[in-house]
């Protein structure tokens, strides 16, 4: 599996920055960068990602609230979100995930894995769904 398409919701610059430098390096072809949920649903009216990285805290709408509204939509409810975010704690972790998230990645990340982590979240999830289709099948 390559990673070729990546949103990235994301309020900080720098941090905008060193994502988009993180991916690109590692032949990220399209790394398209929002800084709000407001952007993020305009953004996704003419991009496709294959992913969508998540930042919980961000001003007027935070990352939890955009998730459950892509999770609400037919037509982006199928599209990998995975934050990454400061928020560390257990119950923050929780709620993301319950909200639909595929993974939870924690700020201050390294920018030389990001990429790997990402990719490593989305060949686990596909592992999942051949199983599950598998199991339809029989």
């Amino acid at each position: 599996m390559k990673l070729t398409r990546v949103l990235v919701v994301e309020d900080d610059v720098d941090i905008q920055k060193v994502i988009r430098m993180s991916l690109k390096l590692r032949g990220v072809s399209e790394v398209v960068l929002v800084e709000s949920c407001a952007e993020c649903f305009d953004r996704l009216g003419g991009f496709a990602p294959e992913v969508i990285l998540l930042d919980v805290m961000m001003p007027h709408v935070d990352g939890y609230e955009t998730c459950r509204r892509l999770k609400q939509d037919p037509a982006t409810r199928k599209i990998p979100v995975v934050f990454l975010t400061a928020r560390v704690q257990k119950a923050d972790r929780e709620r993301g995930m319950k909200l639909g998230a595929l993974g939870y990645l924690t700020k201050p990340f390294d920018p030389m894995t990001l990429h790997d982590q990402i990719l490593k979240l989305l060949l686990e999830d596909a592992e999942k769904q051949n199983e599950k289709d598998g199991d339809a099948d029989e």
